[in-house]
Formats: structure tokens, sequence, C-alpha cells
């Protein structure tokens, strides 16, 4: 507020025992007579020129006996009644950051402008407490801008002024209460609120305390005179109460979330109280999860005008609706107690939604006239709200795995309801359903069964049930609630009979097709879960086909894990098909044999993931399916940082890979290794057939500012090329060809139950060193002597290096340029890779940078 005078706090020591008087001219202590009369300490005059309002404070004692004081002011020569001060001995609640401060008890401030003295009378209980001070609150003298020190000594009392303590940044001040869910959308229109610039406000002294909902709203008044003029009036007692609290009695900032003037102009107290439930000073042990609302003024005897009292229910209403609260309802309470709190601390309350402070305090507060309109406070507030969902809460914040919640709360009026459910992980909407409630005071508003709309049971994970309505015959909308629960537990089809396994199986690729994505249905994967998916019969692969190419995608994972991937019905390997955790998408093609039932299993080791599965094409007997061969040396068939550059977002790229580097022209598919190198941002690159519609499929996924390869089998257009699509991120591409499936390929694929070669963290020697290579048996593991390239998963994990790859080859060979895995420290990754054997069916491993131990599975294999 421009032009805002700067004030300043003066605090004087009041001699609250008589028998030793202060001397005037030699103290600043404010001297005090008794009166034996009343049994009251009277002080001598204070000069109060310049000052604009007065209270009393003294050091905080829980044990000491409240303390009654009152003021009367000089004013034109003639002294003024006596005026009791409001008892304002709330306190910061127990825990919060204000607590913690150096806080004073005291009473509340009163407007004293014009005065030329002010005197003061304490009740004998002032000689319980210690360090009793008259607080004085004034406007500062300024020179250069500075406030300045001003001394007085016509009455032998010295005044001091301080200037502004360094202000809080707003910038994370807020302690949020994380476990709150919900999500809070209010139907009841704003008032018009002044902001705390629009009425000068000092700074916030600290951070606020922010509770995780509003229960209720307590009703004040100021207690300070009714005869201000104008808006700007009652803006400088608002300032002058802000600084009584803050630099008087230690608080962050005002006590009040809102004030309320005569007119009904409502100012921001604390700041953010309209975007959080943040914490005030105004009702000692029923501060958190209130809201406080104060009339400016004292009604005690004078009724707050009607504008007043329609914009204190308009506030109410207003924070209320937010939080689903009927203002003519109670709600549960528990306090946190208080030294002028009636209530101990851990006492629960049925808490009417609308109180006084004096239903909470030893205090008159809000005056006995402002009490007496809570009733309609409560009324007005409840009408401007109209229909709503009162109090709702979930039955369970914890659903295990096939079972079901409800909504349970009241309903003002009747309600058609429309409950939603989202999976948080993706954004998804997998529940929709629609019911009428009924007016009631509190039972079941919705009943869900576990199913998402497709009719399979929600897997574990995170989610957020959305509750939206309109009341019945008119139409209106009511107040949205949101809250978030967590579904775990683990699930387990029944089993599948087992199937024979096949033998020197030929490949006929289809377009790439999406088998499975749990995303879209819910039936995402818990911890030591399994989901069997059918791949035979389904998406163009025939019914008696043997086995499958696959593509394996884990994405909204939620810890680390792996996931392995077998034929149906056989027994579970100790293997792993893919890696990956939290803070990544990662995909893996897949040699899997088709087991019972036409199925393959899938399962999750660790917390919960959703399991995304593509085919591209499948494993036969049937004439005319297409042998394999591998290249002697791999091919790399683009390097786009030597040969085109990044692809960027919506960009596509043929490359030709048919019909070079001994990849005969009438190939139909190649086992192709893909990586993205250094993306700029999250993101993946599909390659799909050129001239052929792209899919929904990814097949690597970026993983920002570092390299990762996924090796899948990729079907090839009719003119031997494949495109390239990147979405997100740009990225370098770079594709390594090992094999390829064609009409003069002569290897048959041969599907094995995965099986175990090595792991070095237990039996293999070791971690590999920077550039060293390990020799991996696979004969012991079942290779047979005839395979003439092992399908093996690699995975590395323990990697000591940010940065690193790993490449397998046969014995007796050149270590191949292409890198067959790319990892770094951090993230555990995996690979498939297809390898040429020799005849001691051993495969050479290389590490290029750290340490990094290995594990290698033996998923099958080719032979003639």
């Amino acid at each position: 507020m421009s032009g805002t005078p700067e004030l300043t706090l003066d605090e004087l020591p009041v001699a609250v025992s008589p028998d030793v008087p202060a001397d005037p001219a030699t103290d600043e202590t404010v001297a005090t007579t008794s009166e034996p009369a009343s049994g009251r300490i009277v002080t001598e005059p204070v000069v109060s020129d310049g000052y604009q309002s007065v209270g009393v404070t003294w050091d905080t004692d829980p044990s000491a006996p409240a303390v009654e004081v009152a003021v009367r002011t000089l004013t034109d020569g003639s002294w003024t009644e006596w005026v009791t001060l409001e008892d304002e001995s709330s306190a910061p609640d127990p825990g919060t950051l204000e607590a913690s401060r150096d806080i004073r008890a005291g009473t509340g401030s009163v407007w004293i402008e014009g005065a030329s003295q002010v005197q003061v009378s304490l009740d004998g209980a002032a000689q319980s407490v210690d360090d009793v001070r008259i607080a004085l609150v004034g406007e500062a003298a300024e020179v250069d801008g500075v406030a300045a020190t001003t001394t007085d000594i016509s009455d032998g009392v010295t005044r001091r002024t301080t200037t502004d303590a360094p202000a809080a940044s707003r910038s994370g001040a807020a302690r949020v209460d994380t476990g709150h869910a919900a999500v809070l959308l209010a139907a009841v229109a704003a008032p018009g609120i002044i902001s705390r610039a629009g009425w000068g406000a000092a700074p916030q002294r600290c951070a606020f305390d922010v509770a995780s909902t509003l229960l209720a709203s307590v009703v004040h008044h100021t207690a300070g005179p009714n005869s201000y003029s104008s808006a700007a009036e009652a803006m400088a007692q608002l300032r002058a109460d802000q600084r009584y609290h803050q630099d008087a009695r230690g608080w962050c900032d005002l006590g009040y979330n809102y004030v309320v003037d005569k007119w009904g102009n409502i100012y921001e107290g604390r700041a953010g109280s309209g975007e959080q439930p943040v914490i005030g000073v105004h009702a000692g042990g029923f501060n958190t999860a209130t809201v406080g609302v104060s009339m400016l003024g004292d009604y005690s005897s004078v009724v707050p005008p009607v504008a007043q009292r329609e914009s204190v229910a308009r506030v109410i209403a207003w924070r209320m609706a937010a939080f689903h609260r009927d203002p003519g309802s109670t709600v549960g309470y528990t306090t946190l107690g208080g030294d002028n709190s009636r209530y101990p601390a851990g006492t629960w309350l049925a808490l009417p939604v609308v109180i006084g402070h004096r239903d909470v305090a030893f205090s008159a507060c809000p005056g006995q006239a402002g009490y007496s309109l809570l009733g309609f406070i409560r009324q007005r507030a409840r009408e401007l709200i109209g229909a709503e969902f009162v109090n709702p809460t979930l039955s369970t914040s914890t659903v295990q795995y096939g079972g079901g919640l409800t909504v349970v709360g009241g309903v003002n009026s009747v309600i058609n309801w429309t409950m939603t459910i989202t999976d948080l992980r993706t954004g998804i909407r997998l529940v929709r359903t629609v019911g009428t409630a009924g007016s009631s005071g509190g039972a079941t508003i919705v009943a869900w069964d576990g199913r998402s709309d497709a009719g399979v049971r929600l897997g574990a994970g995170i989610y957020r049930l959305d509750l939206t309505g309109t009341e019945a015959g008119t139409g209106a909308g009511v107040v949205p609630w949101s809250n978030q629960f967590t579904i775990q537990g683990s699930q387990n089809p029944p089993a599948v009979p087992t199937r024979e396994l096949g033998t020197d199986l030929r490949f006929v690729p289809i377009a790439p097709t999406r088998l499975v994505d749990t995303r879209l249905t819910g039936a995402s994967l818990g911890p030591a879960s399994r989901m069997d998916v059918v791949v035979a019969g389904v998406a163009g692969v025939p019914a008696n086909a043997a086995g499958v190419a696959l593509n394996v995608t884990a994405v909204g994972t939620s810890t680390m894990t792996f996931l392995r991937v077998w034929p149906a019905g056989g027994s579970m390997p100790e293997t792993s098909s893919l890696n990956t955790d939290q803070f990544r998408t990662t995909a893996s093609g897949a040699f899997v044999g088709v087991g019972g039932e036409g199925k393959v299993s899938v399962y999750n080791n660790s917390g919960s993931t959703h399991a995304i599965v593509d085919v591209t094409g499948y494993f036969t007997k049937d004439a005319g399916a297409y042998g394999y061969s591998p290249l002697t040396t791999g091919a790399r068939v683009l390097d786009s940082r030597s040969d085109g550059g990044r692809l960027t977002s919506g960009s596509t790229r043929r490359v030709q890979v048919a019909g070079r580097h001994n990849i005969p022209a009438d190939a139909k598919a190649v086992m192709m290794n893909i990586t993205s190198v250094f993306p700029d941002d999250v993101g993946n690159i599909v390659a799909y057939p050129s001239g052929g519609t792209r899919p929904v499929v990814s097949s690597v996924n970026h993983l920002l500012g570092n390299n990762v390869s996924n090796r899948q089998v990729i079907v090839l257009g009719a003119d031997g090329a494949v495109e390239l699509a990147l979405q997100g991120g740009a990225s370098h591409v770079v594709l390594d060809v090992v094999g390829w499936f064609g009409p003069t390929g002569s290897q048959g694929y041969n599907p094995v139950i995965p099986v175990r070669a090595v792991d070095t963290r237990w039996n293999g020697g070791g971690p590999l060193g920077p550039q060293s290579v390990r020799g991996v048996p696979l004969r012991p593991v079942g290779l047979p002597a005839d395979a003439s390239a092992a399908i093996v998963v690699l995975t590395a994990t323990r990697q000591s290096a940010p940065m690193t790859f790993m490449t397998a080859w046969r014995t007796g060979a050149t270590r191949p340029l292409a890198s067959d895995l790319n990892t770094g420290s951090g993230r555990d990754q995996a690979n498939i890779a297809v390898v040429a054997t020799a005849a001691d069916g051993v495969m050479q491993v290389y590490n290029d940078a750290g340490n990094a131990d290995v594990v290698v599975d033996l998923q099958g294999w080719f032979s003639p």
C-alpha cells in the first residue's frame, strides 16, 4: 500500500509491586500504586501522544492465574471510563514452528489514537507473573527514510522506537502436511477480499504452519472501538494490531486469517489463507485446522451491522465449502490444549463447524451481541453453500488387491453423483459410475467393488477418487471432492497347463501389434505378481504358434524391480528379462516359447508397475516361415552422429537395411539393437516397417543424458527399409544389426524355460573391471553343441562408472564394434543379445568403464 506509515512498538516495563516504586527520573519502569479497596494495581499515567494502540503483555507461565487488565485514556483533557482489555491469551498450537518462537502472554490491543495519556489497571494476579510490559504502537519518526530513536522525558517515561525485523520470504514458507491427499475445488465463489498489500500489511516474520484440512471456523471480535469512520482508519487499526501481535506477542503475523469491518469489507489476515489451511493464532488449542474470522470492533453490546455479518458468513461459506464442512453441523475435533482453553489437550469434541471464541476459551469474545448472531451466520453460510457432500471420507486409504472401498459422509440434499477413479501414475481414468444419494447425516454415498470399467480388478498403485454431483431438481453443481488411496498386494492367477516347447522354429513377421497395456485396464502388477498374456490366436498370431518375438515395457514403476517372461505353465525361472526402477520407462525385446493355453507369463518382483507387451512376429514349423541367419560381423546401418544428425520430436527418418552389409535384399526382418544416444529430454523412438502405419509401440525409451539400447526383432518394409519416429527429447540414434530372417535363412529357433548361466555377484569371479573380458560357459546350462547362436539376456548391475557399455561375442572372434548393452551407475540394465557360439560354447563379455557385475541368462538358441 503506497505511502503507508511505518509503525513502531515501544514496550515499557511495569513495576507491579507497589512496594518498590520506580524513580521516573532514573528508571524507564512505569511506577504503580495500589488501591486496597479494589485490590488492583494502577500505573502512573504514560504519555501516549503519537501512539495508536496499547496492550499489556507478560512472560508466559502456564501455571499463573489469568490477569485482568483495564485501561483508560486522557482525551481532550478528560479521562475516559476504565475499559477491560480482552483477554487474548491465545498462543501458537504446540508442535507448530511458531510455538518455538519467544512468545509472550497478554491482552488484546485497543485503539487509543488521539489520547495524550494512558493509564493501566491490573488485578492482583499481575503479581504472579513476570516482566509485565505496556506495549504502545504508533508511527515512527523518520530521518532520511530511517526510523529514528526519540525521547520524551516530560513525564519521566522514555519511549523507544524500533525498525522492522527482517521479513521471511514467502518462497517455500509454508510447512504442508503432505499426507493430506484431498484436492480442494471450491464451488462457492470467493468474496471480494482486500489483500495484505491493499491494507499495508508488514511482511510475515517467520514461516507459517499449514494444516492438512479445515474443520471449523472461529468467530472473533477485535474488541476495539467501533468509532472508525473510514476504511483507511480500519486499515490503520489492522496495521497496529499486526505490529502488536508480531513485536509484543512474538507471533509470526496477525493472529487472524481474516478481518471484517463494519461495512463488510474483508481483509486478508495471514498470507495464503485462501489457498491453504494456514494456521493462525486466534484460539489456543483450536488454531490448527480452523479459520479465524474477526469482526473489527467491540460487539459486547453493539450488534454487528448487516453488511458485516453477511461478509463473515460469506468468508465462512467459502472456506468451509472447500473442505466439505456443513456450517450448521458438527465435526470431530481433538484439541491441543492451551493456557486459556476450556478443554485440556487430547479432548475429543463434536465441535460445531461455526463457533465463537468463547466456546473454546475463557473469553468474552466475540462479545455478547456478536455471539448472539452465530445462529444467523451458520444458517446464512449454509444457504450460500447449498447442496454438498458433508465430511466425506474414504472407508480406507489402503485397499488390499481384490477389495473395494466406500465413500462415507453426509448429504444435505438429494444429489446426483458421478464417481471416477484415476491412476495417478498415468493420469488415465479407469472407473466412472453414477448414482443418487438422498439427504443423510452420515451414510455410504458410493460403494466401489475394486474393478475398472473393463471389468478387471485394479492392481497395486496410487489412485485418486473424484466425486462430483448436481442437486436433484435444481441442477446446481455441488463442491466436488477428491482423495487418494493405495491398492497393495499381489495377484497370481491359477496356473495354466504345461505345453511342450517346439524346436527348429521359423519366423513369420507381422505388423507390430500391442497385446496388453495394463495402463488402459488398470491391471498393474504388484509385488511378487504374475499375469498370463494370450499371445497365440490373437493379433495375427495363429493358435498353433510355438514362439513369439515380443517387446516388453515397464512403465509407472514404483521402485527398483525386474520382470520375468517365460512360457506359461512352466516353472518360474530365476532369471530376469527386464530391469527397471521408478525413474524410467524401460523396454526390452524377448524371444519366448508359447506355453499352455497359448500364453506367456510376465512376473514383477517388487513394488508395482504397469506392463506393456507388443508382438512383432511368431515362430512356427509351418511352411513359408523364414529361417534366421547371423551376420559374421555385426552391421551398423545408422549412426546419426555422422549421418543425418539428431532426430527431433515429431520427425521421421527412413533407413535402408536390406541389401547392405551382407543383409540380403529379400530379408524380411532383422535382429536390431536400437540405441538412443544422449537425448536431451524424456521421450522414445519407434522403429517400424517402411511404408507402414506407425504403431503405438515404442522400441527404446530415452533416459535423459544417457545412452539406452534395446534389441528386438524389427520387421522391414517391402522396400527393405525401416522408419524411425521420435517423440519427446531430441536424440542421436544408432542402429546395429546382428542377424536377419528371410527366405534364405537356414537356422531355427529353439525356446527354453530361461536359466541363469552366471551371476558375477555370487558365482562368476566378481565384477568385471574397466576394459576387461570375462568368459561365460553356456554348455553347463543346456546350450547344445549344434547351437550356432545363443539367445541370452545380458544384465549389468552395481556399476561404478556413470556410463559404460558391454559387448558379447564368441570365443576366437574379434570383439565387435557395436555394444550389446549401454548402462551406468545407479540403474540395473538388461538387454537381449544373440551371440554366435564357437565349439567351446563360451561367450565372451567385455565391460568398458569402471567395475560392473554381470548376469547372463540363457533364453534359447538358434541351430541349423
